[in-house]
Order: structure tokens, then C-alpha cells, then sequence
């Protein structure tokens, strides 16, 4: 996975997969913790098609948030822009938090 990219559907902009993301998303608290961890193995196709929720700023960077569901209860696909302008996919939430001060 590290190394590979998917641009999504809803964003049009390439995102790219390393191995901090992806460790990230693995370590990520969930209440389907189990089946969170096994969409990594087709995460690419999964965020290649979420919904498109927006960008939020947090801790100073960017965040693409992108919604999924998992169990019919929504969470939220992140990945952040970085000063290069290289969006990279960064982690999982369950928690709508992520959702507050999102600009389309």
C-alpha cells in the first residue's frame, strides 16, 4: 500500500498512502475496531468512492474529511495537506467532531 495513490471521485485530487497514514488508521480507536482494520486491505477503492465532506483546519494543518459507513454508523476517512500541497491519507474517526468548522 505504501506508495500507491487514489484520486477520489468527489475531490478530483490525487491522495497519496505512506506508511505513517497507514500505521495512523491501524492504530486508530473505533468502536468496530476489528472491521476498521480489515478495510485497510481495500482501503484505496473505499476512499476512492467516499463522500466528499470538506476541509477543516486542525493543529494548524488541513484535513479532507471523506465519509464511509461501517456497521450502517458513519466515520470519517482524513487526509491531511501538507505545506507541499501533497494531500495524504492520515487516519480513521467515529467521532463527528471531525465535521466541526468543515468548509466544501
Amino acid at each position: 500500500m505504501k506508495g500507491k495513490s487514489v484520486v477520489p471521485v468527489n475531490l478530483g485530487v490525487e491522495v497519496q498512502f505512506t506508511a505513517r497514514g497507514i500505521k495512523e488508521y491501524l492504530n486508530q480507536p473505533h468502536k468496530q475496531y476489528f472491521i476498521k482494520n480489515e478495510l485497510i486491505k481495500s482501503i484505496r477503492n473505499i476512499l476512492k468512492n467516499a463522500e466528499y465532506k470538506g476541509i477543516t483546519a486542525h493543529n494548524k494543518r488541513l484535513s479532507h474529511i471523506f465519509e464511509i459507513e461501517i456497521l450502517n454508523e458513519k466515520s470519517w476517512l482524513i487526509a491531511n495537506e501538507g505545506d507541499d500541497g501533497v494531500i495524504r491519507f492520515y487516519g480513521i474517526t467515529d467521532s463527528n467532531k471531525v465535521l466541526e468548522d468543515i468548509k466544501k
